[in-house]
């Protein structure tokens, strides 16, 4: 036999079969893992899209409610009913005090939030010029102390350094002073009227005065230098200092015998105001000069005329058995034309419940000069209601 030493190529090699198997299993793994990446990138895209869409629809709810927030919220310098109810009452407490009425003005909630703007550093810069001029809550009142010391501010204006703010924050803090002023002007109109309706006369004088003192930028009625900033301010207008005189009348307003008023009853107040200084009023309308009264009126259903000048009438009564003096009302006396020698108006006013005899008091004020005043009274006599018979008879 030929033996040959070489082997059989249809012969496998005994190791051949497992290295085949590992082949395999190398590849069977190779796809798993390439499956299983891909799967989890996969569920990492989709989780991903998931999150984005979740923050997408948090950005949209955020938004609209933004925008429905905005479209609910009131303007810049709007006055809550609540801001309001406070300045009623606090006409009535502090009323015929002005720092303290001011006080309590700087802690209503329109005037925190218009003040809010204001960095600490035009806070601090302001309150150092204020110092020893006006009095100021704590600093720590937060709000308040800011509103407070911008409002101050607007009063004292002439009084305080060109330069206040620092030079970054001049513009905002402008803008904060002229947004509270305007506020406080509304709230304090607001106490005043407050004040005629139902609180005491020198309340309602106080206010006034605060009103005509905030309008005009000065610290206070009877501050001299602000009358003289007033008259100065006139004669460059070209306009005379107003010289008034006032005198009042009460009746029935149905008319009746010696002007007496049934208790009860409506009655009616004519003030009259006489200006002497007509004639130069007229002269300076000739040459151009413009009004101060910055108003318009549309009596007697008119096209809207410029009113010269404008005097708001205080209206009190004393007198009955209780002997005690009450506020009744207010009225506003307009001048339409600059030649007029006298100016007038009139209110209607119940008559007390009880019979005597009653002294109306008249103060006519100015709210465009400061320590333009004059004051008059008039006599109203109450008798006692007339009995209805009819009435009587429904008693039975």
């Amino acid at each position: 036999a030929n033996w040959s030493s070489k082997p059989d190529a249809s012969m496998a090699s005994p190791e051949e079969p497992a290295v085949a198997v590992d082949e395999v299993q190398d590849s069977a793994e190779t796809v798993i893992a390439t499956v299983v990446a891909i799967v989890a990138g996969l569920i990492v895209i989709v989780i991903a899209l998931g999150f984005r869409r979740k923050r997408e629809a948090e950005r949209v709810v955020a938004r609209e409610k933004a925008a429905a927030a905005k479209r609910k919220a009131p303007p810049p310098g709007a006055v809550a009913r609540a801001d309001l109810s406070a300045v009623e009452k606090l006409a009535r407490t502090a009323g015929a005090d002005p720092d303290a009425f001011l006080a309590g003005l700087a802690t209503t909630e329109v005037l925190g939030r218009l003040a809010s703007p204001l960095s600490p550093a035009a806070a601090a810069a302001v309150r150092k010029a204020l110092a020893g001029k006006a009095e100021l809550p704590p600093e720590g009142d937060g709000a308040a102390a800011v509103a407070a010391a911008l409002v101050h501010t607007h009063l004292r204006r002439g009084e305080l350094p060109a330069r206040l703010w620092p030079k970054r924050d001049a513009d905002e803090a402008e803008a904060a002073v002229e947004a509270v002023a305007e506020a406080a002007v509304k709230l304090t109109r607001h106490g005043f009227e407050a004040a005629c309706k139902g609180g005491s006369p020198e309340a309602a004088r106080c206010l006034l005065q605060l009103l005509a003192c905030l309008r005009l930028q000065r610290p206070a009625w009877d501050h001299e230098p602000s009358r003289r900033a007033s008259e100065e301010a006139l004669a460059d207008a070209g306009l005379p200092l107003p010289r008034l005189a006032a005198s009042a009348s009460a009746a029935s307003w149905m008319g009746g015998a010696g002007g007496a008023v049934s208790a009860g009853s409506v009655a009616m107040l004519k003030v009259r105001l006489s200006r002497a200084h007509a004639k130069e009023a007229a002269a300076a309308a000739k040459r151009g000069a413009t009004s101060f009264a910055g108003k318009w009126s549309t009596a007697n259903g008119r096209a809207p005329v410029r009113v010269c000048e404008s005097y708001t009438c205080l209206v009190s009564r004393r007198g009955g058995p209780a002997g005690a003096e009450a506020m009744v009302g207010f009225l506003e006396a307009d001048v339409l034309d600059p030649a007029a020698p006298t100016a007038e108006a009139e209110l209607k006013i119940v008559a007390p419940l009880e019979a005597g005899e009653y002294e109306l008091r008249v103060q006519a004020l100015s709210l465009a000069v400061l320590g333009v005043e004059a004051s008059a009274s008039a006599s109203l006599v109450v008798t006692p209601a007339p009995i209805d018979d009819a009435d009587d008879l429904d008693d039975y």
